[in-house]
């Protein structure tokens, strides 16, 4: 009897054991697309930094921000990254949505256009191509369009897909103009299209890339959401600091071979990128106000009720970002 007591013993040991000390947590994040301003995600998980910290991520690609906020609230997803406008909309409507941390605070890549069309003047009566109504291209060509004088109804902006979709498309003919980031921008200029002009140049300020959750979520399982954001943040340093390994990963990850367009792919954003991962809460302050004209519920908003940087503070004060490095 007492043997069997030692057996059983041994044998509930050995089954407990390995999943509370050993498996990995299983989360599923999304990232929007093949710009190279999504490449955090990219690296964590193609280097296994996730896994270092204990996550067993899927990555699954949703593009559009209402299709990733949705599919965070629907629960098909528990991080996501992107523009911070869905999340921000999401936020203001009544949702939990939250954005925590952000790799990438600048509008990234250009508007470009058919040789033809020589100053942004020119775009009047023309088509321009957007991922869709709302999102990220949405605020950077209006913005844009402020910038250079136009009125919105001077052009005639259209959905046209994906920023591979609308390169084809724009090289077919079909569109006179698009927002473009690298590597699809090189892309486009090396094919003899015009850049009007630089969005990373603009005086407005935007939240490109970054990470929200429900704050439910983070509530529930705030150690899994911390684990995320270290590895999230040591993915950034090391895209910034480790030159060669992040080639192969944006080649594969953006599914392009031209080593040229990689490299410059690269050379764009890796400076832009942002260590700490903190929100650019100007950003957020430049977004609420351009949605504000149309959206009330958008009106007197700040931009410390749609985010939070308590994980951050958190890792900062404990000398997590000073450990891996400047």
């Amino acid at each position: 009897m007492l043997v069997s007591c030692y057996l059983l013993t041994f044998f509930v040991s050995v089954l407990v054991m390995p999943s509370a000390a050993g498996a990995a947590d299983k989360i599923v994040a999304d990232f929007g697309g093949h710009s190279g301003f999504q490449s955090a995600t990219w690296v964590a998980k193609d280097l296994k930094i996730f896994d270092k910290y204990g996550l067993d991520v899927e990555l699954i690609m949703i593009t559009g921000g209402a299709r990733s906020v949705a599919a965070l609230l629907g629960g098909s997803t528990q991080f996501s990254t992107g523009s911070a406008t869905a999340a921000l909309l999401a936020g203001a409507r009544g949702s939990d949505v939250v954005v925590i941390a952000a790799s990438y605070n600048k509008f990234p890549g250009a508007i470009v256009s058919k040789p033809e069309i020589r100053t942004p003047k020119d775009l009047r009566g023309k088509k321009l191509g957007i991922l869709n109504f709302g999102g990220s291209n949405d605020i950077g060509v209006q913005l844009a369009f402020k910038e250079w004088g136009l009125k919105p109804q001077e052009v005639n902006v259209i959905i046209s897909g994906d920023a591979p979709t609308r390169l084809a498309v724009l090289l077919a003919g079909r569109i006179d103009a698009t927002l473009l980031s690298p590597p699809h921008l090189k892309l486009a200029v090396k094919a003899g299209y015009r850049v009007l002009g630089d969005m990373g140049q603009m005086r407005a300020n935007f939240s490109q890339s970054t990470l929200y959750v429900r704050r439910g979520y983070m509530a529930e399982h705030r150690d899994i959401a911390r684990r995320f954001v270290k590895a999230y943040a040591e993915a950034i340093h090391l895209f910034k600091k480790d030159r060669e390994r992040s080639l192969r990963i944006l080649s594969k990850r953006m599914r392009v071979e031209d080593p040229e367009v990689v490299s410059d792919t690269y050379e764009y954003f890796a400076p832009r990128f942002s260590f700490p991962p903190y929100v650019n809460m100007q950003g957020i302050k430049d977004t609420l106000d351009f949605y504000a004209e149309t959206s009330p519920e958008l009106k007197g908003r700040k931009p410390e009720e749609f985010v939070d940087h308590s994980l951050l503070d958190e890792l900062e004060k404990e000398g997590f970002f000073k450990a891996l490095g400047s």
